[in-house]
């Protein structure tokens, strides 16, 4: 394919909105990440669909404020895999309050205890989410991780990392980014500040763009893990939609079999 997208992209944001719409540059980052990022979003299919039909589990890791939303959106959803066991930690969402959420994610060591507590053990997969890739609950949910064995695939932004200086109050002590530690990392080109607009006669940059972009990756993730799947001649296990006809009756078996093996099912 010839490259559309120029290599500084997306450096050149916030854009005036008088310049692109909003659904313009929806448009233009989704089409960025299949252009640049369809080749990690299949070999991360490979490595969980290889999970998946080992009878494993995949791990999803949100790590602090917003992060969650991929996680959830991976979790129990019609369509989704019943094979997700998303490990999600109440103290540090927003939902116990988003400047809480923010201290959380930036005390060391504290994700470590999250790792421990899920039991992430040699050969686990585990999917972590965090577009900014440089503080302490993402690094430390990838450096533990790693610590046990466990396979890392990262959804994060180089332009964070590339752009937060060394020796910035945020960045977790070791100073590593989340590509430093992954082995592989899907890139969703989240600019610095997430946010991609302005307006003439309003001081600050607005609409942010991760929710989107995550959504995307999460969605051609699964689509690629079932592909492979299913190529090996494997049915995957996933949700029918509870709310159609005969849905509770399709799902009462995959429900049975991973009760007891998903925390938060």
């Amino acid at each position: 394919m010839d490259k559309k997208i120029p290599d500084h992209w997306p450096r050149n944001y916030p854009v005036n909105l008088k310049e692109k719409s909003f659904l313009e540059i929806c448009k233009e980052f989704l089409d960025a990440i299949e252009e640049k990022q369809a080749q990690n979003m299949k070999k991360a299919g490979r490595i969980m669909g290889d999970k998946i039909m080992e009878d494993g589990l995949i791990w999803l890791f949100g790590t602090g404020g917003h992060t969650y939303v991929p996680v959830l959106d991976m979790s129990h959803r019609a369509g989704g895999f019943a094979c997700v066991s998303p490990a999600l930690d109440i103290s540090s969402s927003p939902l116990n309050g988003g400047t809480r959420s923010i201290r959380v994610e930036r005390v060391p060591g504290y994700f470590e205890a999250i790792v421990d507590y899920f039991r992430i053990e040699e050969g686990d997969v585990c999917v972590i989410f965090n577009n900014i890739g440089v503080h302490a609950a993402a690094i430390d949910a990838c450096l533990s991780c790693k610590k046990r064995g466990a396979t890392v695939i990262a959804v994060s932004s180089s332009v964070w990392q590339d752009g937060i200086p060394l020796d910035h109050h945020t960045r977790h002590p070791s100073k590593k980014n989340m590509r430093d530690i992954a082995d592989l990392m899907i890139e969703d080109y989240n600019p610095i500040g997430d946010n991609v607009a302005v307006i003439d006669g309003f001081d600050r940059s607005f609409l942010p763009i991760s929710t989107i972009t995550d959504a995307y990756i999460v969605r051609r993730m699964e689509e690629e893990a079932i592909r492979y799947c299913i190529s090996k001649g494997f049915t995957p296990p996933v949700w029918c939609s509870a709310n159609t006809v005969n849905g509770d009756e399709l799902n009462a078996a995959l429900e049975e079999k991973y009760w007891r093996r998903v925390k938060m099912l």
